[in-house]
């Protein structure tokens, strides 16, 4: 915060892509996320700021709900026309269940599926990106109207699916055939994407220094003995 003519002035700090992924890779550890799931939450969260979609916002508002309540598993054998959620975050099962779902479609064409009890199907986008660069495709539609489009050219989004409390009941379609191009609030170009990346981020600094405060769970304490091993170090003989 700066200090001109008696009054203060904020200033917005920039952080590199870097930054954001590892701060955010640690707060998820110190919310108890296992070694790659937390790196996996770390993705999205970092790729939905850098796209102007309020990961690190949605991030702070999902802490209560995630502290050490991680639980990843899912039975395909519930996976049918339907899954219920069961209000587990997609943070927490969208990582292994987007690629299960992308598994049935490897012999077929496409693969739709209705979500039930699921409140932050934002989360979802980054990981379906992924897989449209595969050229598998994805749709969200709440009867018949489209919420989110992802192919490998645009990811294009209705405003109302950024939350971390979204009531209703939707369908994921999955594809290969191409999709008719829909006029949504937000338009993220792929062409884009690399330029996005080059440039800094600016988180919501109330979001990024709670965040922060849950990362800082991960670093040893100062102690003799984390001081004569060099913060926890040790040698690979430990």
């Amino acid at each position: 915060m700066g200090f001109c003519n008696n009054e203060y002035i904020l200033i917005s700090v920039s952080y590199s892509y870097y930054e954001v992924y590892t701060n955010t890779q640690r707060a998820f550890s110190g919310l108890g996320f296992t070694y790659g799931s937390d790196e996996d939450a770390a993705f999205i969260t970092t790729w939905l700021e850098i796209f102007g979609l309020d990961g690190i916002k949605l991030l702070k508002l999902k802490i209560e709900e995630l502290d050490n309540t991680f639980n990843a598993s899912i039975d395909p054998s519930k996976i049918n026309d339907e899954f219920d959620c069961e209000n587990k975050s997609f943070l927490v099962i969208g990582p292994g269940l987007i690629d299960y779902l992308v598994s049935k479609i490897d012999k077929r064409d496409d693969f739709k599926l209705t979500f039930k009890n699921c409140n932050d199907p934002i989360f979802l986008i980054p990981l379906l990106y992924k897989y449209a660069k595969k050229n598998i495709y994805s749709q969200f539609l709440l009867d018949q109207k489209i919420d989110v489009q992802i192919t490998n050219e645009n990811i294009r989004v209705n405003r109302e699916i950024i939350s971390t409390n979204y009531q209703r009941n939707f369908d994921l379609l999955l594809t290969k055939k191409i999709f008719n191009e829909q006029k949504l609030d937000i338009n993220i170009s792929s062409s884009n994407i690399n330029n996005m990346l080059s440039k800094g981020i600016n988180p919501d600094k109330k979001s990024w220094d709670q965040i922060s405060k849950i990362a800082f769970r991960t670093f040893v304490p100062e102690s003799e003995e984390s001081r004569a091993k060099g913060a926890g170090g040790g040698d690979a003989n430990d």
